[in-house]
């Protein structure tokens, strides 16, 4: 196994061991934070691990002989967040995760779904680089956002709810003042104002409904 070590350009450090195929990454590889593909960079360092580890001329034929009887069958990639390396100076490993750490993480990719806004692929690929199985991970995703679509929708239908509230304002008052034989002008243009304000709401909620992807930022049930 080879130890890789990779900074994306956002800053995010991330780390994993792997068995190289002909000296290249097997699989494609990207940024658990930004999901900037980071395949080219594992490749260098790969490319910088072999060179460094090519054994001296003398010892050239000792060590294929030692090596040419065991054959190590490439393992799955596991991708863990590279810690800092000022106490130990040793490599970061995959992040292992039991009952309870999973827990911890499935909250935290659905609070970035429901308060971040994180897209379902963004989720995803964070669960991934967790260390949860690709289909999982994708039905984990899919789940939160159906949760966040279903509260979006429901507040969508109670904007709708006081936005025709409100616009009804107006016209009951310019029912009630028509009766009396006088307009007060600047009760007529309150009625307006707030006729005006369940209108918008009206035709928010409308949106909610018909697209909740639409919604971004932080959603909470109402």
């Amino acid at each position: 196994m080879v130890p890789v070590k990779i900074e994306c350009e956002c800053g995010q450090n991330y780390a994993f061991d792997v068995e190289p195929v002909n000296g290249r990454m097997p699989s494609a590889v990207s940024c658990p934070s930004c999901g900037a593909d980071g395949t080219a960079a594992a490749n260098d360092c790969i490319a910088q691990q072999l060179q460094l580890a090519q054994p001296a001329p003398a010892a050239t034929a000792t060590a294929t002989a030692a090596t040419a009887t065991v054959s190590a069958p490439a393992g799955p990639i596991r991708l863990g967040i590279a810690r800092p390396q000022a106490q130990s100076g040793a490599a970061a490993g995959p992040l292992a995760l039991d009952d309870a750490g999973r827990a911890k993480v499935v909250q935290e990719a659905r609070t970035k779904m429901m308060i971040g806004g994180d897209s379902t692929e963004q989720v995803a690929a964070f669960l991934k680089v967790k260390g949860f199985d690709p289909a999982e991970a994708m039905k984990l995703a899919r789940g939160f956002y159906q949760e966040r679509a279903s509260i979006v929708r429901t507040n969508g239908v109670k904007k709708i709810i006081v936005g025709v509230l409100l616009l009804a304002v107006p016209i009951v008052l310019y029912f009630i003042f028509s009766a009396r034989g006088r307009f007060p002008i600047r009760r007529m243009l309150w009625a307006y104002g707030v006729g005006i304000f369940g209108g918008y709401l009206f035709v928010s909620g409308i949106i909610m409904i018909l697209a909740p992807k639409s919604e971004r930022g932080a959603v909470v049930k109402e």
